[in-house]
């Protein structure tokens, strides 16, 4: 399959070893206005993956050599980032390509739909999201090399409109075969795991990463006895929501098993700090850092939104929201993303717009 990966961080580029190696022809694409350069190794289509050297198809800083021809249009690319990275593809599109959001998920597909309207309404596209990154990747700046951990397995992914899942999956399966179909963007936004793990532990050390940030240990040092209680809590209030929009109800310990990132039979507790795949993650070594700027504005904020529209409280979510906001000294409610942002209506059946 001819798949174009948007972005060249640790996703994108495990992304593309991955595909490659499995006999996908990948075209990785770094934007211009990207803030740091890739390896040098890899604007020669070069990179190793576990330790042998690979090379994928074609590096591009151009758009338009970036989008052509591409059945299936990846993007591996932070919530925050991701619209202006896209307007610069919207122009390049074609009928029939599909947009694959591969990354934590935000109802993206509503924001890029949204913006491909304003700006091209002409072309016919297929949008789709799934609910986070289909790897827990590693990658090696100084080395150049590219690990998978994990697959993520099942996966919730939804198109939109969601009448769209179906059709995307028939293709989107031959990628990755962990991608279960959501009963809309609502769902997948709904079962992202960032915004309940990461805004509240950081929060609530932040004296140790103000003062030793370089030596924090978020799910081994930071998930305590105590602080554990503040996810669980932000954990009910979204299965509250999801109950009330007829979605599937588990809590945090039963999705993140199903997802094999955490084991059976332990709490919570000891499930964040002795898992093989989180425990030696360094950081957040600042606080001005994608955990609370991503996972609160575009995570916990529209969850409160979600709420807020189903007439559910969400004092322990909107605790962290204010906290960060005081914290950063930035209006997270009045700058994060919302339903009426994303013009859904709210005084409408939710899942009906979606």
């Amino acid at each position: 399959m001819k798949v174009s990966i948007i972005g060249a961080g640790n996703g994108g580029i495990v992304a593309a070893a991955d595909l490659t190696v499995r006999g996908h022809d990948v075209t990785l694409y770094h934007s211009m206005q990207a803030l740091k350069d890739p390896h040098q190794d890899i604007m020669q289509n070069k990179l190793k993956y576990r330790g042998e050297e690979i090379f994928f198809h074609k590096f591009t800083q151009d758009p338009k050599e970036a989008v052509e021809g591409a059945e299936v249009i990846m993007t591996c690319l932070p919530t925050n980032i991701l619209p202006q990275m896209f307007e610069e593809l919207i122009p390049y599109l074609s009928n029939g390509q599909m947009i694959f959001i591969n990354g934590a998920s935000a109802m993206n597909s509503v924001v890029l739909t949204n913006l491909l309207n304003e700006k091209r309404s002409g072309v016919s596209v297929l949008i789709g999201e799934s609910m986070s990154l289909t790897y827990a990747a590693r990658y090696d700046y100084e080395n150049n090399d590219a690990d998978i951990i994990l697959r993520s397995k099942h996966n919730l992914f939804s198109a939109y409109p969601s009448s769209n899942t179906e059709l995307m999956l028939e293709k989107l399966l031959g990628l990755y075969d962990t991608l279960v179909p959501a009963g809309n963007v609502i769902e997948t936004a709904l079962n992202n795991g960032n915004p309940e793990s990461h805004p509240a532990p950081s929060i609530l050390n932040t004296g140790y990463i103000d003062n030793h940030g370089d030596e924090f240990y978020l799910y081994k040092d930071g998930v305590t006895n105590h602080t554990v209680k503040a996810i669980e809590s932000i954990d009910k209030e979204r299965q509250e929501i999801c109950a009330e929009l007829n979605f599937e109800v588990l809590d945090k310990s039963a999705r993140s098993e199903r997802s094999t990132y955490f084991e059976r039979d332990k709490s919570l507790k000891d499930q964040y700090n002795e898992s093989i795949v989180l425990k030696d993650l360094l950081g957040p070594t600042t606080l001005n850092n994608r955990y609370i700027i991503e996972d609160v504005g575009y995570g916990l904020v529209l969850w409160k939104s979600i709420g807020e529209a189903l007439n559910i409280k969400t004092p322990t979510i909107d605790s962290i929201i204010h906290l960060a906001s005081i914290m950063l000294e930035y209006n997270f409610m009045q700058e994060g993303l919302t339903l009426e942002k994303l013009g859904i209506d709210v005084g409408m059946d939710l899942n009906a717009q979606v």
